[in-house]
């Protein structure tokens, strides 16, 4: 009997809470009040200026590399063409005893770069040298640099020199002064920079720079 008490107190003992909370918090009543918990906690105003703030740092850090990153993969268009181009004004040279004055001439196909306008310097001859250039359409908007290449003969020891340069004049959106197209569908126009001559090379005074891998 006396175990029977005992069992019936512990038993309204453990029951005891369960029917107060139930009491004091219907299911209904208890769900909303544990919405409306999680519902204060969140970000404070500091909090969220601190996060604006760091995404506008990264941002202002990562944005200009990135995009520098993205113009130097467009210059491999003209870095390629101009390239090519010394090594058709070589061929040509040896052929015709000069150099070509037109993209035409140079049998380079060109016309459908989408970053730069290519063309051959239309006073290349057998002293200047043989001229090429590929201006950018928009530097400042593609992030590009303007590029120049000459190639040079040597008569008396018979021998070639190329050389490929590139605009280092950031205060003028990297392009080449007095570098200009004339005429699109031939291909020529006014190139500026470099010298072909006996021995062709970069002339730094006009804001260029010589690229040793592509000479």
């Amino acid at each position: 009997m006396g175990k029977l008490n005992c069992f019936i107190c512990i038993t309204a003992a453990m029951n005891l809470p369960t029917q107060n909370l139930s009491s004091r918090y219907p299911p209904k009543h208890l769900l909303k009040s544990l919405l409306r918990s999680n519902n204060q906690q969140g970000f404070t105003l500091i909090e969220l200026l601190i996060v604006i703030l760091i995404i506008g740092v990264l941002s202002a850090i990562a944005l200009p590399q990135m995009l520098e990153i993205i113009g130097r993969s467009r210059e491999s268009e003209a870095r390629s063409v101009m390239g090519a181009m010394n090594r058709a004004q070589q061929a040509y040279f040896n052929e015709k005893a000069t150099f070509a004055r037109s993209a035409v001439e140079l049998e380079v196909p060109v016309g459908k770069e989408k970053h730069y306008i290519i063309f051959v310097n239309q006073g290349n001859n057998f002293r200047v040298g043989g001229l090429q250039g590929a201006k950018g359409k928009d530097n400042r908007k593609f992030g590009t640099r303007d590029y120049v290449a000459a190639v040079g003969y040597d008569s008396i020891n018979r021998t070639y020199s190329t050389v490929v340069c590139r605009s280092i004049d950031k205060s003028n959106n990297y392009t080449i002064l007095g570098l200009r197209s004339i005429d699109t569908n031939l291909g020529t126009g006014r190139v500026t920079g470099a010298r072909g001559e006996t021995l062709a090379e970069c002339i730094n005074d006009a804001g260029v720079e010589t690229l040793e891998d592509l000479r």
